[in-house]
């Protein structure tokens, strides 16, 4: 009987803990700033990754078939990016248009995406956290575009006559769209962070950028909003 009871009492105590027990902190990685003395010696510093609605994640997974077609198109790696928001239940995920060589709009769960990635990974933090209604507003826009369709052909335009980038054609013809029924990678993550006031549509056009425009501030200056890029890492 004693024993009876004390197997009721042990059960209901682990359910008790189980139901009440706080959620695992969750973890994000680490990102590493490089810095130069005056002597040139170059110094790396890991720091935790506090995700922020608006980061920009930048991916290369190193493939030489994506490193020909962009060379072709006047660029290079790295091939695909991405922007975090928060979902309605408020974790952190990502928007992507064609993550993985896929051909739809993702919404990807943040801390699998960035551990689960074959190849590296740079962050371009913002600056600021979004108001509320800013974070609505991004919310609401990732959850409309899951599921349509990566805007391939394109994609294939970009080494050709036809695109929109470069000369008079970029001035006249380059814009920021707020809805496309299929997306490039970059042009969802411009337009999303044009929504939300990160990004200057009248400055940054999402129809003429690539992922490596956004590494630094040579072609498209982001630094008013954006942290300078460092690459992520699942260690320290």
């Amino acid at each position: 009987m004693i024993n009876s009871i004390g197997s009721i009492f042990l059960a209901t105590f682990l359910t008790a803990s189980a139901v009440y027990a706080e959620p695992s902190q969750q973890s994000f990685g680490y990102l590493w700033d490089q810095t130069s003395d005056s002597k040139g010696k170059v110094e790396k510093t890991s720091r935790t990754y506090t995700p922020k609605e608006g980061d920009i994640l930048l991916f290369d997974d190193m493939s030489p078939f994506w490193e020909k077609l962009y060379k072709i198109a006047g660029t290079g790696p790295p091939f695909h990016a991405g922007i975090v928001f928060k979902k309605t239940d408020g974790t952190f995920a990502v928007l992507e248009s064609g993550p993985d060589d896929t051909l739809y709009v993702y919404l990807l769960d943040l801390e699998p995406r960035l551990n689960n990635f074959k190849g590296s990974i740079q962050v371009r933090q913002a600056k600021r956290e979004l108001t509320k209604q800013e974070s609505e507003i991004l919310t609401n826009f990732a959850y409309a575009q899951d599921g349509k369709r990566y805007a391939m052909w394109r994609l294939l335009l970009q080494g050709t006559y036809f695109r929109h980038r470069g000369g008079i054609k970029e001035k006249h013809l380059a814009t920021t769209y707020d809805e496309r029924t299929r997306w490039l990678c970059a042009e969802i993550v411009v337009s999303a962070g044009a929504l939300v006031n990160l990004l200057d549509r009248d400055k940054v056009k999402a129809t003429v950028t690539y992922p490596l425009d956004m590494v630094d501030d040579v072609r498209i200056d982001l630094s008013a909003t954006y942290e300078s890029t460092v690459y992520w890492s699942s260690q320290k």
